[in-house]
């Protein structure tokens, strides 16, 4: 009974040892051994030998240091034994790609921080420090004849040590468009033939005094071909204000006098070509970014008393108002077809109307032509007396029809448009003067 029962147990061991032993051969058969590597917590993925992903970080740690002594990898990465089948093991080519992905390095930076924000981080203090001055300096520029009162950021501004991702450190460049804008990447434009600031901002659907903004123009600058500027609704981090003083000779505008000679009959003739005269003022610029937004004027010597420019008017010339001669109405007619491109402000002493080269421009009244010809940054220029102090202004003419001397009648051509001077594109820009001074054309025109 004892060797029955002794028996029975070896069996039993037996059968017990083989179900092991045939399990063990099956598990090892299905699965293998392996690591999973962890990424900040996170699984994600399986290598078969650990040498695979620490030759793989040596790589990945040598490229991104470069010799760097404040570049260290901040992720943390396990590795942690298992056994999986054999389809779930990564490729060694793979794993280095993979590791790329998920893997982020910190380094020694400074942070440009604006009202307690941190709002760009660049390599080191030395270059956040060059910026700044190249951001203040840049918006305090100063013309000959001016001195820098003082300049400074409107915003409180540090710079703060800091570690942080490498893949948010910018270049000067890229930390220079972020603060300056509001954008590291704004969109560029390139100025074509025929592009004009109106146009522009149209076909981005923006407004002039945006892109004015962004690259720090004034209204009545020129845009060069092939010129780059920006086009974004500049949104400046930093915002810089300068005083700044100076002096310089300015022209007096001579004015035009008409005079009736009862004795001349059909005849305009000048007596006095006139000249500008000059005066010496002392002044203080208020400018934001480089834009002036205020000017006081502190002191103004007269050096020398413009001469009035005299037209002398037969009494016939005079006869033919009625019929839209000489003596104007006082309501101007509109001197051009088009769309206004830019409005009469401050900074802009007229209006400009769009429109197609070559089309017509007409006397906005009857009067007498006191000026046709080139001058300056008008380019072919009219200028036509209306009588009882006011005057009109036609600029950037493409052809002149009329001469000086010459009465006109309201609605008359008397050139076509054109983009002479300091144009960027055919207009015509369209001043009116009332005793002397710019006023709005649109209250004049009808």
């Amino acid at each position: 009974m004892l060797n029955f029962i002794t028996h029975r147990k070896m069996l039993v061991i037996a059968g017990v040892s083989l179900f092991v032993f045939l399990l063990g051969i099956w598990c090892l058969g299905v699965k293998t051994p392996a690591y999973a590597v962890f990424i900040n917590g996170q699984k994600k993925f399986i290598v078969k030998d650990a040498r695979t992903v620490d030759k793989a970080l040596d790589e990945i740690t040598k490229k991104q240091v470069g010799g760097r002594k404040n570049v260290e990898l901040s992720s943390k990465v396990n590795l942690k034994r298992t056994f999986v089948k054999r389809d779930s093991l990564m490729a060694a080519t793979q794993v280095e790609a993979e590791l790329k992905k998920n893997l982020q390095f910190k380094m020694a930076a400074a942070a440009i921080v604006v009202n307690g924000k941190p709002i760009a981080y660049v390599n080191n203090e030395a270059t956040a420090k060059k910026l700044l001055d190249k951001i203040k300096d840049e918006n305090s520029q100063v013309e000959e004849g001016e001195k820098l009162i003082t300049a400074k950021f409107v915003e409180k501004v540090q710079i703060e040590p800091t570690q942080v991702a490498i893949a948010r450190v910018l270049s000067s460049k890229g930390a220079w468009n972020l603060i300056t804008t509001g954008t590291a990447c704004p969109e560029k434009y390139t100025i074509k033939e025929g592009d004009s600031l109106w146009s522009i901002a149209r076909q981005h659907d923006m407004y002039v005094a945006d892109i004015l903004k962004a690259n720090q123009l004034q209204e009545d600058d020129i845009l060069d071909l092939d010129q780059e500027i920006v086009l974004i609704k500049c949104k400046p981090y930093i915002n810089v204000v300068a005083k700044i003083e100076g002096s310089k000779t300015e022209a007096i505008p001579y004015q035009t006098k008409v005079i009736t000679d009862r004795g001349a009959s059909n005849s305009v003739n000048i007596k006095n070509q006139g000249a500008d005269g000059e005066k010496q003022i002392a002044y203080v610029l208020s400018k934001r970014n480089g834009v002036i937004e205020n000017r006081e004027i502190l002191s103004e010597k007269i050096i020398k008393q413009p001469t009035d420019r005299v037209v002398v008017k037969g009494t016939r010339v005079v006869n033919v108002a009625s019929r839209g001669g000489s003596l104007g109405s006082g309501r101007l007619s509109w001197p051009a077809h088009g769309s206004i491109s830019q409005y009469f402000s401050g900074r802009h002493s007229g209006i400009d109307i769009a429109g197609s080269a070559g089309s017509a421009v007409r006397a906005a009244d009857s009067g007498t032509v006191v000026f046709a010809g080139r001058q300056g940054g008008y380019g072919n220029f009219i200028i036509i007396n209306h009588g009882n102090g006011l005057v009109t202004r036609y600029a950037h003419c493409s052809s002149l029809n009329v001469s000086a001397g010459q009465s006109v009648a309201s609605g008359q051509t008397i050139g076509t448009r054109g983009s002479t001077g300091r144009s960027t594109g055919p207009h015509l820009h369209f001043e009116v003067l009332a005793n002397g001074r710019f006023v709005n054309p649109l209250n004049y025109l009808r």
